[in-house]
């Protein structure tokens, strides 16, 4: 075992492996028995009154499997603990107000003693929402940030491949259990994210199913454990308001990142600048506000396999017409006067050599840090 756990540790255990047992139903369990060992001893019906039917007939019956089995089924799905008196703890989440006493993981949990963003913001993303916290995260990221986000569909896919873009470090914090992933379609991203020193977690057993009334009670885990959230397009009544709600309460930095005055998205980020939420146009806006140092910017371009000076005359061309804006291949083909064969040749090749990146919407632009 990588930290050595008590009777009592084991209780706790046993209690965050209910699913129908709420934060304010566990309180009044301790409220009474004064310790999960004392509650795990003493259950009985008596208890029954103080939470629902359900979270007593889950603890009964996971009173009855053992602690033992509790533990082996958690080790035979790989799954990893942190529970809130031990050293692999989230030192950030300890302060907020209501702190998930065991959060289940996997992946790799002592990386979040260094500095990190929260990057949240619209499932129903724009192309420059998604392009921005990309890019964002990926500079961060850069510069040794961890990202964290909630794996969803949007803006929290496009800040968790931006940190994974430069070889960086982020977190995803779910709104079900780790073998129940949602959205499904993000569990290869999730298996890269371990890869490169991140992890997965959630407070919730791992065959929680992901229930909309999760994600906001997770919310607070994803502000809670950063420095700072950054704001990425929301709409009105978004969800996403909630973290932002949480992130203010905990007393962490708010950072909003501006767009176009008549986008639905933009209402709430305009909205928090004009309360007082730090503007974020880069990377740069962020880090100096929070005092953070950047790497050298001749660091950022190492990702780069050749030099501009190595392109063919064709492949210039292309690189020029990239040069102020996203193009489609109708657009490249208009500017470049090449055959759509030829120039489609040679955009594989510049994007093999990580000179540019293909979009959604066959659209084409330079990788960021690629210009000259």
């Amino acid at each position: 075992d990588d930290f050595a756990l008590d009777f009592d540790d084991l209780c706790r255990i046993w209690l965050a492996c209910s699913e129908s047992l709420t934060h304010r139903m566990r309180d009044r369990l301790f409220a009474r028995y004064g310790s999960a060992s004392a509650i795990f001893e003493n259950l009985s019906p008596d208890a029954a009154p103080l939470i629902s039917t359900a979270a007593y007939g889950e603890l009964v019956d996971l009173k009855h499997a053992g602690l033992d089995k509790i533990m082996l089924r958690l080790k035979a799905l790989q799954i990893s603990l942190a529970l809130r008196n031990k050293p692999e703890y989230p030192p950030l989440l300890d302060c907020i107000p209501d702190p998930p006493d065991v959060l289940f993981y996997r992946g790799h949990m002592p990386l979040i003693s260094g500095k990190s963003v929260a990057i949240v913001g619209s499932r129903r993303e724009t192309r420059y929402g998604r392009e921005q916290a990309y890019q964002i995260a990926a500079e961060l990221a850069q510069n040794g940030i961890v990202i964290i986000s909630g794996l969803a569909r949007g803006i929290d896919t496009a800040a968790h491949k931006g940190a994974l873009s430069v070889g960086g470090r982020t977190i995803a914090v779910l709104g079900s259990g780790l073998e129940r992933m949602y959205p499904p379609e993000n569990e290869p991203l999730s298996q890269e994210m371990i890869r490169l020193g991140g992890a997965i977690m959630t407070e919730l057993p791992p065959h929680t199913e992901p229930q909309a009334f999760r994600f906001p009670i997770r919310n607070r885990i994803i502000s809670g454990m950063a420095d700072a959230l950054l704001l990425v397009e929301a709409r009105e009544k978004s969800g996403t308001m909630i973290t932002v709600g949480h992130a203010l309460v905990q007393g962490r930095e708010v950072f909003a990142l501006p767009g176009q005055v008549d986008a639905p998205g933009s209402v709430m980020p305009h909205r928090f600048i004009r309360e007082g939420a730090r503007l974020c146009t880069c990377a740069g806006d962020l880090m100096d506000d929070m005092g953070w140092q950047t790497i050298q910017a001749e660091h950022r371009n190492e990702q780069l396999r050749f030099t501009v000076a190595d392109l063919t005359d064709t492949q210039k061309k292309i690189y020029d017409a990239l040069c102020d804006e996203v193009r489609s291949m109708e657009e490249l083909v208009a500017v470049t006067d090449l055959d759509i064969s030829d120039l489609s040749t040679q955009l594989t090749m510049l994007e093999i050599d990580g000179f540019i990146e293909k979009l959604p919407g066959n659209l084409y632009r330079l990788t960021p840090g690629s210009k000259a």
